[in-house]
């Protein structure tokens, strides 16, 4: 899976969690959009889609790792799971 279709599935999760529908957008648009901008995630939205996220893809957040860039970006993210099923250190440089 690469980062484009990764991103494409995250959205889709997250429409599906949220009830919002996906609008047909590109895939250089999916990317730049925020998860709780675009589906008003709360707090308790986001560990839930976390939560989620590690069942479907294997993967483990770890506390360290849950940055603002990992959690709201849904590139950081992608890049993040992307980098926990090769075996990489994360990408995403943590925002202070």
């Amino acid at each position: 899976m690469d980062q484009a279709e990764l991103i494409r599935e995250l959205h889709e999760l997250a429409a599906r969690m949220t009830r919002t529908p996906l609008p047909p957008v590109t895939e250089a648009e999916l990317a730049e959009v925020s998860l709780v901008e675009r589906y008003g995630f709360s707090s308790l939205d986001a560990l839930e889609y976390l939560l989620v996220l590690e069942e479907r893809f294997d993967v483990v957040f770890e506390d360290e790792e849950l940055t603002e860039e990992t959690l709201f970006n849904i590139d950081g993210l992608a890049e993040y799971i992307l980098a926990q099923k090769t075996g990489e250190p994360s990408a995403a440089p943590p925002v202070r």
